[in-house]
């Protein structure tokens, strides 16, 4: 009997480490400058990633991890009274893993793929993700006078976790960053 009150007892402990863990890394890596402009006749939601805490990230990478940093918005046009109009969508998505005995991080987008060194990894990978743009189609669903809302939906999830560790621990999260939500209202 005592020593199932022992597992029990460490068992939670576990788990309550695992979900403090995520919890805390939650607002390591964030978006900012979050705006819409009209870029060459087209609505353009531009946004920064920012990472403000490299531990999380730099622990998850030399311990073999890979991520995908995922991005999609939806605009709306906003109505009293009724459910907003869905108008357009559009999606970022990056794939970013390490290479522990190079000391080197590869992150491949829709631009390429870029090798970056552990040593100023901060620094390059806020460079790398700033400013960046969601088309969203034509201005010209854009009316004067109307109300619209962005919604941004931003994650930062595992990619290689094998199926028989997920599946019994099914209840652990293994995103770096769970999935945040972001909404952005404007007038025109």
């Amino acid at each position: 009997m005592q020593k199932y009150r022992i597992l029990i007892t460490l068992g939670l402990a576990l788990t309550l480490n695992l979900f403090s863990a995520s919890l805390l890394r939650a607002d390591s890596i964030s978006l900012t400058d979050l705006g819409v402009d009209n870029a060459q006749g087209s609505v353009s939601v531009g946004f920064s990633v920012v990472i403000n805490e490299m531990a999380p990230l730099m622990e998850a990478l030399q311990n073999g991890g890979q991520y995908e940093v995922r991005c999609s918005g939806k605009l709306y046009k906003r109505r009293l009274g009724f459910w907003d109009a869905f108008l357009s969508e559009a999606a970022y998505s990056c794939q970013i893993s390490s290479k522990p005995i190079a000391r080197e991080c590869v992150v491949t987008d829709q631009r390429g793929s870029h090798t970056f060194d552990f040593a100023g990894l901060q620094d390059e990978l806020n460079r790398f993700w700033s400013r960046l743009t969601l088309p969203m189609g034509s201005w010209d669903v854009i009316e004067r006078g109307q109300a619209y809302r962005v919604v941004l939906t931003f994650s930062v999830t595992r990619t290689n976790v094998p199926g028989w560790v997920s599946k019994p621990l099914f209840f652990v999260s293994w995103d770096l960053v769970p999935e945040v939500v972001y909404v952005l209202d404007f007038d025109f």
